[in-house]
């Protein structure tokens, strides 16, 4: 999973760019370096196609561009790399939104509980609604959204079955450091414990959580079913995730390398696609691995929509700074969705 840390020589690869800037991109005949950093998780389709990537820019780039792939968590966690990225240490990286709130808090507006219906509806809204005003707020911090990925919905785990939000009251439940995936664990009465995911497993093998919220791949892949074997499919929190370029180096580029960089990577809905794929295929892992899967019922569905939903607002004070805009362009970007007449298809469970 992610590395707590990097080794010596990872740290030189990262570090050294970092000591003259300049020199980061305008090497003469050496050509120009590009540092990747992320922390793919094994079995995610994110390492194949930076891959693809490297490949693709080596043909394109018009000119030389020394390309450092460190996508198996070399440079550390997420919060490391985005740390990195801000710096011009690294300058290429896929963050989830979760991570990438630190540097635009807004980004928690997009992981409040029940806040999108379907994937359908959140692509649209996504893309269509708050993309623009996301660009602005990650150039503020000298940073290029350059698209969306998707890294699941949030569900719930624990060693007892969690069915309805009465069954997490007093229970120790570990949350991601978003605000708002701690707001609503807290609205439910939960004794919610902030943690990195790489600390998830010794939290629960000592006893400090019993439970918690993540995707249905990070539980699989993360080794977390083995000690809390109950998962609840409450799809209550999207986590987008992001594709972010540091901006003095994306700019520093020419026009046309510009769109070689953008192009490189793949597009949206493949990554989207891959992602739904991947959480299908892990439901039928898990059951083969004894894991008890449990869809809610309607009426339970209800029951943690009516717990929730009226922290929206008390949410939205705590991220505060354009957190109610973009609440109110994701609303806006819902209706628009029900006027194209799309029918979202049900999820695989």
């Amino acid at each position: 999973m992610r590395a707590a840390c990097f080794a010596a020589s990872v740290f030189v690869l990262i570090q050294q760019p970092a000591f003259v800037y300049a020199q980061d991109t305008q090497l003469g005949a050496q050509g120009t370096t590009l540092i990747v950093a992320s922390s793919a998780a094994p079995g995610s389709t994110i390492k194949d196609h930076f891959l693809a990537f490297e490949k693709t820019l080596n043909q394109t780039f018009d000119g030389h561009i020394n390309i450092t792939l460190l996508v198996d968590g070399e440079a550390g966690s997420e919060e490391t790399s985005l740390s990195g990225l801000r710096r011009g240490r690294v300058h290429f990286s896929a963050v989830s939104v979760a991570a990438a709130a630190i540097a635009v808090p807004e980004l928690s507006v997009l992981m409040m509980p029940y806040l999108f219906d379907s994937d359908e509806e959140a692509d649209f809204v996504l893309d269509n609604f708050v993309f623009a005003p996301f660009q602005s707020l990650f150039e503020e911090k000298g940073l290029t959204l350059l698209r969306w990925l998707d890294s699941g919905w949030a569900v719930i785990y624990g060693r007892k079955p969690i069915v309805l939000p009465e069954d997490a009251s007093g229970y120790r439940m570990r949350a991601a450091s978003a605000l708002t995936a701690q707001a609503f664990l807290e609205a439910v009465d939960a004794d919610v414990i902030p943690l990195t995911f790489a600390d998830v497993i010794p939290a629960l093998q000592t006893g400090l959580v019993d439970g918690g919220a993540t995707s249905p791949f990070m539980f699989l892949t993360g080794g977390v079913y083995e000690h809390a074997p109950e998962l609840t499919l409450t799809r209550h929190s999207l986590n987008p995730g992001a594709i972010v370029i540091n901006k003095r180096w994306f700019e520093s580029l020419s026009s046309k390398n510009q769109q070689a960089v953008k192009n490189a990577y793949a597009p949206s809905s493949v990554l989207r696609a891959d992602t739904r794929r991947q959480t299908c295929e892990s439901y039928s892992i898990l059951r083969d691995r004894g894991i008890t899967i449990r869809a809610l019922t309607p009426e339970q569905d209800q029951a943690w929509k009516a717990a929730v939903l009226p922290t929206h607002d008390a949410m939205m004070a705590d991220i505060g700074g354009q957190a109610g805009e973009i609440y109110q362009a994701i609303l806006t970007g819902k209706v628009a969705f029900v006027a194209t007449g799309q029918k979202a298809p049900p999820p695989c469970q």
